[in-house]
């Protein structure tokens, strides 16, 4: 049946409203009053999602993801999917990064998720996801897993133009005869060799600049024993590396390539070649990929037009090969070719009229033209007006082909038919479901706390308890605290002192705090740097992520 598999998606949110305001006792539905929606998992399908930052899209994808992977009581899954997804973010340090959210799907057993990071950022991924039930490895790519498409790709060949730098023409060329070679000798593609090539190549230093970017991109991604000229007695060491591709149910691949030496291109890239290992890989297993926070690597360069033409090429074959592709942004215009063949948008939040103008050419339901009659501009005002006012974890569903309603009607000879209705142009407002696994996109609340001329500790206690009593009722918020403190005593040297001060931050419960973002010493004179170091150890003791970059120390008159 192409019903077999089911996932509890959302719930339509006219319905859950009118269940609310009537009364109706929920232990007992009639059906069409059920307000459940789901999403088939069993059909090759591909969703959109797109909204501000904060309205909900990752939730959604989590929980797109959660309905593939994970036999729970919200799905009917008896062959569990296996996932690859890709995620990119510029903002990670030297020492500690941001998670991706997906990642705390592992905080349910059933799920096994495996992190794939640069080899320049293993430790730093490791404190990052220290807290999950994750495996970190560095993205290894074996030299046998390329091949003349993905070089060709690696070096952003753009054909369709019909224009190519003097150096492309000549990588073509050395790869067209090395794979004259593997052909007739029935080998696999010899990375030492191609690089060996380009070298004897008549190609000047200046032509070779571009070139040389990306094979040291690609070079930092490979064992070190295949990037050199091998001999025959090391051409088994050389062979080895490289992670397994191999499909798993109920397995999670995040492929985070966030590091301070990754490029947008370059993690787009290296993307598109870890889509075609996963793709290529021979299994009656399905699978779904899915990206992430789309935006911040989905630009307007070639290597970003690689990848979406792999993701197009992936959502057109999903029949064939078996894959369901979730793609998550703020920036519904990143690519309006993937939002044409995506079966499935779900648009929470956002603001912008050009975000809106970009969409309406590209669904039937927002359809506009310049020839607008009244009645079209009305609507197309109301769906604005009700996308601004969504709530966090609202969004609005437009499916063509979801079907809404099935009618049994009995025709004259008394034969039992069921007529379907499918959503086609219209459109559902909805509210998704709550996570069975952990929520990893909880929104972290600033508090800040100044003690102007601090002379009692305790004095400030019910300052900080009226500051954080309204959040008492906000379970599903983290609290990172921003402690400034202000010209204090000397007598704050002691460690007794010290203690009091530090029990100011203990939260109520239901507050967690996550971190200490940033402390500003302003030091007076008589502040000993005894006195500064026992604070500082302090602090490192109650909070083990603290670190002293995180510490700013300023000495005032």
């Amino acid at each position: 049946s192409s019903f077999s598999q089911l996932g509890f998606l959302a719930g339509d949110a006219d319905t859950l409203d009118y269940i609310a305001t009537s009364g109706i006792d929920t232990t007992s539905l009639p059906a069409k009053l059920d307000p459940r929606i789901f999403f088939n998992i069993s059909a090759r399908s591909s969703a959109f999602i797109c909204g501000s930052q904060g309205s909900g899209k990752s939730h959604t994808l989590s929980r797109l993801l959660e309905n593939c992977l994970l036999k729970s009581s919200t799905s009917r899954l008896d062959n569990p999917l296996s996932g690859l997804v890709f995620h990119y973010d510029s903002f990670i340090s030297d020492l500690q990064g941001t998670p991706c959210e997906v990642a705390h799907l592992s905080s349910n057993p059933n799920i096994k998720v495996r992190i794939l990071c640069s080899p320049s950022n293993v430790q730093t991924f490791k404190r990052t996801y220290s807290g999950l039930n994750v495996d970190i490895e560095p993205l290894m790519i074996n030299q046998q897993d390329l091949n003349t498409k993905r070089m060709l790709d690696l070096m952003a060949v753009n054909t369709e133009d019909g224009k190519m730098p003097l150096y492309l023409h000549e990588i073509t060329r050395i790869l067209r005869e090395m794979r004259i070679q593997q052909q007739n000798s029935d080998g696999s593609f010899n990375y030492a060799q191609f690089k060996q090539r380009v070298e004897l190549s008549p190609m000047t230093r200046a032509q070779q600049a571009p070139l040389t970017q990306r094979l040291d991109t690609l070079e930092s991604f490979m064992p070190k024993s295949q990037t050199v000229a091998t001999s025959k007695k090391t051409k088994k060491v050389a062979d080895a590396g490289g992670n397994d591709w191999s499909v798993k149910a109920g397995m999670l691949t995040i492929v985070d390539l966030s590091c301070p030496c990754i490029t947008s291109e370059g993690a787009c890239a290296l993307f598109n070649m870890c889509l075609s290992l996963f793709l290529e890989q021979t299994t009656e297993i399905g699978r779904v990929v899915a990206l992430d926070e789309a935006h911040k690597y989905m630009n307007g360069g070639s290597e970003a037009s690689t990848l979406t033409n792999a993701l197009l090429s992936s959502i057109s074959l999903q029949r064939h090969n078996g894959t369901r592709v979730f793609i998550s942004t703020q920036e519904p215009s990143i690519s309006p070719k993937l939002l044409d063949l995506c079966s499935i948008t779900i648009v929470h939040r956002f603001t912008s009229p050009d975000w809106l103008r970009c969409m309406r050419s590209h669904l039937a339901t927002l359809d506009n033209d310049e020839g607008l009659t009244t009645n079209s501009k009305l609507k197309l005002d109301n769906v604005f007006n009700q996308i601004v006012k969504l709530k966090v974890g609202e969004a609005l569903l437009f499916a063509p082909s979801a079907i809404v309603k099935v009618t049994k009607t009995e025709g004259e000879s008394g034969v039992e038919t069921h007529e379907i209705q499918r959503l086609g142009i219209e459109y559902l407002q909805i509210k998704i479901r709550g996570r069975v696994t952990a929520d990893g996109g909880r929104s972290v609340l600033a508090l800040c706390l100044i003690c102007h001329s601090v002379r009692r500790v305790q004095v400030s206690r019910p300052v900080l308890q009226s500051l954080v009593e309204p959040l008492r009722l906000r379970l599903h918020h983290s609290v990172a605290l921003h402690l400034q403190l202000k010209q204090l005593p000397g007598c704050l040297g002691s460690r007794q002192h010290l203690g009091d001060l530090l029990s100011l931050v203990r939260l109520p419960p239901g507050i967690q705090l996550i971190c200490v973002l940033h402390i500003q010493l302003l030091l007076p004179r008589q502040f000993l740097m005894e006195q500064y170091n026992n604070f500082f150890h302090i602090l490192q003791r109650h909070y083990s992520i603290l670190c002293p970059q995180h510490i700013t120390r300023r000495t005032i008159r």
